[in-house]
């Protein structure tokens, strides 16, 4: 029933149904967690058992059922582009944009961040949007342009950005989202796609690629994958490029961070995503250092480790708490509040757990040069749902499972949900995760101890 790279992660008396390979997840509550073990649903419980059905396959977690399978997504595109290879003399990318698509936005960001890299092009970038279109890279014939330009407007109907890729002799290939066509542009560059992170923007990343960039610095993490960080100002490169070793790459890298300075500090963003305010140079390369580790750790896990897409505050007395990355950019603009309290944020874009062999709690490996050790996870913070009855804990705890960085194995997987059920976990925002953090004083061994019991959940307000 499961589809493949589908796990049941058992929470107490439910259970999180998650996909290891994308990140797509769904609560189970008791009953629910019963049907997926075999035991038919109760009269009563149908319709809700129907519903559950039609969620878990939209979501890709369960095997589609016997009803007719829906027309392919991309069947008459395809079709309307079976002709064109015929009318290019090379390679070209099609690329249906939308001034108010968010990726798109992001997306002619990288590209205007590549363009030393597109003037070596050995292909053409058509975007097409609804102000007119925009042709990068080798020239094409005027009939020819006409005739894609149409086939573009026609993708723009599937949603944005969508790409048709064309070459001579070969079927076209119609590429989906943000992160199939960055893959695209990367390939078309002569740079190996399968090794260049490219990572899918956010709202906050709209902002920070408003602005142009002085250059688009190439990384090699662990020697061989790839990763683009921006730089703004002579400074800020100067810094980057010593502690990086990145250079102007002739492929395409879509940029994965950013440094700027703009005022007082030296700013790294991940995305949009603010990772770290660095007072001096030597901050900012420690950070640098940090990320890019983290990165490389990524790409080649360790046995028995479990990256998670989180944040992460370590108190000076060896504890550490999670919180979501939404709340990042935030907490870093009030690091020096949380630093007077004996806190500091760790800038890294994963989290990495692993679980005390004894014991079975969670800690954090200990950071390089660190004195603390391995801080041990003495709570999560986190958001209640925006809508709906207060949460269960077994439901926070799904949420929280969901974390954990695809791809993920199915041992991972069920390690986190285990050692998760013994935290206590608080809920709010993050106003009130700041006050919690500053003035909570915790007991020496267990943090919150004093306040919330082991398995428990509370509010941060109370």
């Amino acid at each position: 029933m499961l589809q493949p790279g589908v796990v049941v992660a058992e929470l107490g008396s439910g259970g999180v149904l998650l996909h290891t390979g994308r990140p797509s997840a769904a609560y189970l509550s008791p009953t629910a967690l019963g049907w997926l073990r075999g035991r038919p649903p109760a009269v009563e419980h149908h319709v809700q058992h129907a519903h559950c059905l039609t969620q878990w396959r939209a979501a890709g977690l369960i095997a589609p059922g016997d009803e007719p399978a829906s027309p392919a997504v991309h069947g008459d595109l395809r079709a309307e582009a079976a002709d064109c290879p015929v009318l290019v003399p090379h390679s070209v990318l099609v690329v249906a944009m939308a001034a108010t698509c968010g990726f798109c936005t992001q997306l002619t960001a990288d590209l205007a961040a590549n363009a030393h890299s597109l003037l070596r092009f050995d292909a053409s970038v058509l975007l097409v949007d609804t102000d007119g279109t925009r042709l990068l890279g080798l020239p094409l014939a005027e009939p020819a342009q006409q005739h894609l330009t149409r086939l573009g407007q026609r993708a723009a109907h599937q949603g944005t950005p969508t790409g048709v890729l064309l070459a001579p002799n070969r079927p076209a290939r119609v590429l989906t989202g943000f992160d199939e066509v960055s893959h695209a542009l990367v390939a078309l560059s002569g740079a190996d796609a399968q090794a260049t992170i490219i990572e899918a923007p956010t709202s906050c990343s709209v902002n920070v690629a408003a602005q142009p960039v002085d250059a688009v610095l190439t990384i090699r993490v662990n020697g061989t994958t790839r990763l683009g960080i921006a730089v703004r100002g002579r400074e800020p490169r100067q810094i980057t490029e010593t502690a990086t070793s990145g250079i102007l790459d002739d492929g395409y890298t879509p940029v994965t961070l950013t440094v700027e300075c703009p005022g007082t500090f030296y700013l790294l963003f991940r995305g949009g995503e603010l990772l770290t305010r660095a007072r001096t140079p030597m901050a900012l390369q420690q950070a640098l250092d940090a990320v890019l580790a983290s990165y490389a750790s990524y790409a080649s896990p360790e046995r028995g480790r479990i990256p998670l897409l989180c944040g992460v505050a370590v108190h000076d007395g060896g504890h550490a708490v999670l919180f979501p990355r939404t709340w990042m950019s935030d907490l870093v603009k009030r690091a020096r509040q949380l630093e007077q309290a004996g806190w500091r944020l760790r800038p890294e874009p994963y989290t990495t757990l692993q679980t005390a062999p004894a014991t079975g709690t969670l800690r954090l490996p200990a950071a390089a040069g660190s004195r603390q050790g391995s801080p041990t996870v003495a709570a999560v913070l986190t958001e209640p749902p925006q809508v709906g009855v207060p949460p269960t804990r077994t439901r926070l705890l799904a949420s929280i499972v969901n974390w954990i960085a695809r791809p993920a194995t199915t041992d991972a997987t069920h390690t986190l949900a285990t050692a998760l059920q013994p935290l206590p976990v608080h809920t709010g925002t993050w106003q009130e995760a700041l006050t919690h953090l500053t003035h909570h004083r915790p007991t020496e061994h267990d943090p919150s101890s004093r306040h919330i019991p082991p398995g428990s959940a509370s509010n941060l307000d109370g």
